[in-house]
């Protein structure tokens, strides 16, 4: 409860804080659609999953967030038998965005997640995050995410950092690297349409 509690009060922080510095409009898109690819080491266990994401502004600070995952878990590595989990995950939420320097964003999301493994239940929970998009030039954008999940009352942290270039102002490729607290790392491509 003390951590959840220690979450959200950072949460309220950074959005109070990216009101108050809320002087200067960046030139983020917000509204786009996004399909990747994701390779996931989960202790020593192999996962791969497609993935599609996409976000919709829906005032100059808010935008609606969603994505869906499906992918398998190869299982041998811990097993006698080859086999394979399919698994899917889908997410649904908002997130508040705004500027604190004329190159740089800061975000805020909370969501609903829904989590699904072969011949295991389906588990529901949240997830809330803070992150930072920075733009090196035109061409190039770094950005960086903190997010806590709680999902069927297991939690776990995650540290995310990326890359992205931006071919025009409609496409963009981007990479990702992601290690959590439960030991997980994840390697991601994935390739943007802004409209």
């Amino acid at each position: 409860m003390k951590m959840k509690t220690k979450i959200i009060y950072s949460l309220s922080t950074v959005v109070l804080a990216g009101m108050v510095f809320n002087a200067q409009a960046t030139d983020f898109n917000y509204n786009f659609i996004e399909g990747s690819y994701e390779n996931y080491d989960l202790d020593g266990t192999d996962a791969d999953a497609g993935k599609l994401s996409g976000s919709y502004e829906l005032t100059p600070n808010i935008n609606i967030i969603g994505d869906y995952a499906a992918g398998n878990i190869d299982s041998s590595n811990n097993s006698a038998d080859d086999s394979e989990l399919d698994f899917q995950n889908s997410a649904i939420g908002f997130e508040y965005h705004a500027p604190i320097a004329p190159k740089t964003d800061i975000t805020t999301n909370i969501k609903y997640i829904n989590q699904d493994i072969d011949t295991l239940d389906d588990d529901d929970g949240y997830g809330v995050g803070v992150g930072v998009r920075h733009k090196v030039t035109d061409k190039v954008e770094l950005d960086a995410n903190l997010d806590y999940y709680d999902i069927d009352n297991s939690d776990d942290t995650r540290l995310k950092v990326g890359a992205r270039y931006y071919f025009n102002k409609s496409i963009s490729a981007g990479i990702g690297y992601s290690a959590s607290q439960e030991d997980t790392d994840t390697i991601s491509g994935n390739i943007r349409w802004g409209f």
